[in-house]
């Protein structure tokens, strides 16, 4: 998990001690960090191992602390017209793109036939829903794990190491079929827009 560097541990008394500052401070940083944390993996999408690398490594590059990173992503999602920093958020996005491209070495091919697109399309389904319930709850690590979840399962249907490109995959397939909607079912963007800390960050 992404921690800010600690210091010396306090003196018994100290700002560390449960129940004073130190303590809320830290606890503090640990929930903003989780909720962008959330919101990083609805958006590639990704694990949380991934996101929180995308994390700290978009605040390196920006020269900043994680959880002002974190700060970033959280205040960009809540109000993606109003310029927050434009410095994390083309950081962000450098990362975010990073965590989007497959890996060199291709994935094996998956064992037996191709999903049938029915099924495929509803898995499809879990992912894109699972993504917008954790964009909007992002700090809930039930909706976490059903994200990360659903992703796997498409990454293993796909025969893909990397989630994105498994969704990609997925509706290049699914959209070659030309199957008739879904009943009762909207159709919902595969790609959700990465929100940009500023407005110089689109």
């Amino acid at each position: 998990m992404i921690q800010e560097p600690r210091g010396p541990r306090p003196a018994p008394g100290g700002t560390g001690t449960p129940g004073m500052p130190g303590a809320a401070e830290d606890a503090g940083a640990r929930a903003e960090l989780a909720r962008a944390t959330g919101m990083v993996m609805a958006l590639v999408p990704c694990t949380a191992e991934t996101a929180r690398r995308v994390l700290g490594n978009a605040a390196r590059a920006a020269g900043v602390t994680p959880r002002l990173m974190a700060r970033a992503v959280i205040a960009g999602c809540a109000h993606p017209d109003e310029e927050v920093d434009p410095v994390c958020g083309q950081a962000l996005r450098a990362e975010i793109g990073h965590a989007r491209t497959p890996p060199s070495a291709p994935a094996p091919a998956p064992a037996g036939p191709r999903p049938d697109p029915y099924a495929l399309r509803r898995h499809l389904n879990r992912l894109r829903a699972a993504r917008r319930r954790t964009l909007a709850a992002p700090d809930d690590p039930s909706l976490r794990a059903a994200l990360e979840d659903a992703a796997y399962t498409l990454c293993v249907l796909m025969g893909q190491r990397n989630a994105h490109g498994a969704l990609v995959a997925a509706e290049e397939t699914v959209a070659a079929h030309r199957l008739p909607p879904a009943p009762g079912h909207a159709p919902a963007p595969g790609h959700a827009p990465v929100p940009h800390p500023g407005a110089g960050a689109r």
